[in-house]
């Protein structure tokens, strides 16, 4: 199932039915686990949709991002300048980042008094191993929803007063 390279596969329990993520040699219940094949209906991810759906990152957020990895490191007043985004919102943005991991932020002092925050990227690897560790922390608490939603859907239908149809099965013809 492995859709770029650096992906990993999912696979299934034939015996339990148990899944798992792996990059190849997954196994359970004393055996190997069977690759689980690309359901065509379901599409995968573009990597904006990802950054946006699990990392919140918004569309500014990526343009400033960008900016900040190809031109290196920046204050927030230089990269407004550069972005024509308000201070306050490269600032919002650029914090948010370094909290993800992507950039880092050092205080440097002024020479006339005072100081300022220099923002400069990650190297790529190190970003791409917390991107991906992130995600698969994300995976487990959604993991953790989806059965969470299965669980109150049968325990609604089990605990039902009996007065209410709180389900209904259709049919064709």
């Amino acid at each position: 199932m492995s859709l770029t390279e650096g992906s990993v596969d999912v696979y299934e329990c034939e015996t339990c039915g148990n899944v798992g993520l792996g990059d190849g040699g997954v196994a359970c219940c004393d055996g190997p686990m069977a690759t689980v094949v690309v359901d065509p209906a379901v599409e995968a991810p573009t990597l904006e949709e990802l950054l946006r759906t699990v990392f919140d990152i918004s569309d500014a957020e990526l343009d400033i991002c960008l900016c900040v990895m190809a031109g290196g490191a920046q204050t927030v007043r230089e990269l407004a300048d550069r972005t024509d985004y308000d201070r306050s919102v490269a600032a919002r943005h650029l914090n948010h980042l370094v909290e993800l991991g992507v950039l880092d932020k050092q205080r440097r002092l002024l020479e006339q008094g005072g100081h300022v925050y220099v923002y400069s990227p990650k190297p790529v690897e190190t970003v791409r191993r917390s991107f991906k560790r992130q995600f698969l922390v994300w995976l487990g608490a959604a993991t953790g929803r989806l059965e969470e939603l299965r669980r109150e859907k049968v325990e609604g239908i089990v605990e039902g007063d009996g007065r209410e149809t709180n389900w209904q099965l259709y049919h064709e013809g």
